[in-house]
Parts: structure tokens; sequence; C-alpha cells
């Protein structure tokens, strides 16, 4: 029987859940603070985008090193490796529009409108 390797898939599974952590926040955040924009903004621009390489890199890692493991063969072949790297970086590019959305309109309807998108993304992450 083939070595599964555990930590790869506790790697990934624990980086995956600090990104929904990180969207969650952001989330509360413009909800409830009016002065937001000035910390939401640079986490959608960098913090988020750091988290999304980490999942994709784990991701691929783990598709590599466990690809025995159950929560591996769960998803079709190829999943780990390339599906979820994609949606990494469309999500990046993502982040990067909410956060010029929220730079560049002062109506106080945008941080609401913003943390639905991120509530959309969160509930319909693929991994």
């Amino acid at each position: 029987m083939a070595h599964i390797n555990q930590s790869r898939v506790t790697s990934f599974r624990q980086s995956r859940d600090d990104l929904v952590t990180l969207l969650q926040q952001q989330a509360t955040f413009l909800r409830h603070d009016i002065d937001c924009r000035n910390y939401v903004i640079p986490c959608l621009r960098l913090q988020l985008v750091q988290q999304l390489d980490i999942v994709a890199d784990h991701s691929k890692k783990m598709a590599l090193h466990s690809r025995h493991n159950p929560y591996v063969l769960l998803h079709p072949a190829g999943f780990y490796e390339t599906t979820v790297p994609m949606h990494c970086a469309a999500l990046k590019g993502q982040c990067a529009y909410l956060a010029d959305r929220l730079r560049d309109n002062p109506c106080t309807d945008v941080p609401g409108a913003v943390a639905r998108v991120i509530d959309q993304i969160v509930a319909n992450l693929p991994f």
C-alpha cells in the first residue's frame, strides 16, 4: 500500500480555513465599520493574494505527495493540481476588482455590496 502523507492534507486544509477566515473577517469589517476601507483595501490587494498563493501552493504539493489520501481521491484527477490553483488565480483578480471598487466608489452602500460578494465567494469555494 502506498504511503499516505497526512501532513500535506492538513497543511492544505489549514491554509484553506485561514483563507475563509480572512474573507469572513473582511466581510464583517465592511458591514460594521464605516471607516474600514483604509484596512480592507490593502488586505484585498496584498494579504488575501498572499493567502491565495499559499492555498494554491499547498494544493499542488498535496496533489503530488498525498495522491493516495482519501481526501485527495474524493475529487477528480487534476482537481488539486490544476483546478484549485486556477480558482485561486481567478479569486486574486476578483479581490483586486473589489479593492478598486471600494477605492473608486465613495458611496456608503458599496462596502455592503462588496461584503455580499465576499460572502458569495466563501459560499461557492469549490475546494
